[in-house]
C-alpha cells in the first residue's frame, strides 16, 4: 500500500472506510430481503441464544459492529484484530475490543473443551469452540442446510444434470459465467488475467478508487465453499487474487461485515442450484456494498 498512496491518504481512507462497519445490520437486512441472508441469520440467532442474557446479547451485537469497524480501519494491515495489532494509520480503535482483550490477558476467558480459539468475545468463543457433535452445532448445521433448500425453491433455481461429476475447472467456468451475468449489468468489469482467480472492478463515482470483488474459489467450487474478498485500489492498478494486499489499499472479507456469511457462501457439493445460490448471494452483496462504499468515499 505504501507505494500506492501516501500515509495521509491512507489515514483519510481509514477514517472513511471504517464507517461501513456501522452498516452491517442494514447490509444483512438487504441480503435477507433478497432471499440470501437466512443462513447467516441462523448463525447469528444461535449465538444470540447461546449468550443467554440480554446484557450478553447486547455485547455480542456491539462486538459484531466494533470488530467490523476496527477491521475496516486497518485497511490492508498488517493487523490482528483479536490481539489488537493494527497499523498506525488506523482511524478507529474500539473501547469494547480493548476491554475484551484486557479480560483475556487477565485470564478471565478460558476454553472449556479440546477446541481452543483466540476469540476474545465470550459468546463467540463458546460458539466457535463447540464440537461438531454438540447439539447446538448439529441444529445450526441442519437449519442452514434447510434454509439453502428453501431459498433454492423460492428462487426457482434448477439442478444441472451431471454437475456432481464435473471437475473443479469445469465448475469454475460455470462460476465465471454466473458472475458475469450478475455483475456486468451492474457496471462491474472482469479483469483479463484469470489464472489465479477472478477480479471484478467498478470505479467509484468520483473516479478516485476502484472497488473490487475478488473470487479465489478454484478449490472451493469442488469442496462446497466459495472464497471471496473485497478490496479497494487505484482504478488502473492490476491486482492478483493470490497477492491481493500487495496491489490494494484496503481489503476485507464479506464475513468481516456480515456475521455468519460463511454459511451463505457454502453449498451442497452435489447441487448446482445451491452453487448458483451461493454465487448469486456473493454477487448481490458486492452490488449492495458498492453504493454504500461509494457514498463513504466521496471527497468532502
Amino acid at each position: 500500500m505504501d507505494s500506492l498512496i501516501t500515509i495521509d491518504d491512507a489515514k483519510a481512507l481509514s477514517h472513511k472506510l471504517y464507517r461501513l462497519g456501522e452498516q452491517w445490520a442494514d447490509i444483512h437486512d438487504d441480503l435477507e430481503r433478497a432471499g440470501y441472508g437466512t443462513p447467516a441469520s441462523m448463525v447469528m440467532q444461535a449465538q444470540e441464544a447461546l449468550a443467554g442474557t440480554e446484557e450478553r446479547r447486547l455485547q455480542l451485537r456491539s462486538y459484531w459492529t466494533e470488530y467490523a469497524k476496527e477491521r475496516l480501519a486497518g485497511l490492508v494491515g498488517p493487523m490482528d484484530i483479536l490481539s489488537g495489532k493494527l497499523p498506525q494509520i488506523a482511524a478507529y480503535r474500539s473501547d469494547l475490543l480493548a476491554a475484551l482483550r484486557a479480560d483475556v490477558a487477565a485470564g478471565k476467558l478460558i476454553s472449556l473443551g479440546p477446541i481452543i480459539s483466540p476469540q476474545i468475545e465470550p459468546t463467540v468463543k463458546q460458539y466457535v469452540e463447540m464440537m461438531p457433535t454438540d447439539p447446538l452445532a448439529i441444529q445450526v448445521n441442519d437449519q442452514v442446510k434447510q434454509a439453502r433448500r428453501e431459498s433454492v425453491a423460492k428462487m426457482s433455481l434448477v439442478e444441472k444434470s451431471g454437475f456432481e461429476a464435473l471437475s473443479a475447472k469445469a465448475r469454475y467456468e460455470l462460476l465465471i459465467e454466473r458472475y458475469l451475468t450478475l455483475l456486468e449489468p451492474a457496471g462491474f468489469k472482469l479483469d483479463s488475467h484469470r489464472k489465479s482467480g477472478l477480479v471484478f472492478r467498478k470505479t467509484t463515482s468520483n473516479g478516485r478508487w476502484a472497488f473490487l470483488f475478488v473470487d479465489d474459489s478454484r478449490d472451493g467450487v469442488d469442496g462446497g465453499m466459495l472464497s471471496v474478498q473485497f478490496a479497494i485500489t487505484l482504478p488502473q492498478k492490476a491486482v492478483l487474487p493470490s497477492a491481493l494486499s500487495s496491489g490494494a489499499v484496503a481489503t476485507f472479507s464479506p464475513d468481516d461485515i456480515v456475521p455468519g456469511f460463511g454459511a451463505v457462501r457454502g453449498f451442497a457439493r452435489s447441487s448446482y442450484a445451491q452453487f448458483c445460490l451461493a454465487a448469486d448471494a456473493c454477487a448481490f452483496l458486492a452490488k449492495t456494498v458498492y453504493p454504500r462504499l461509494d457514498e463513504l468515499l466521496i471527497d468532502r
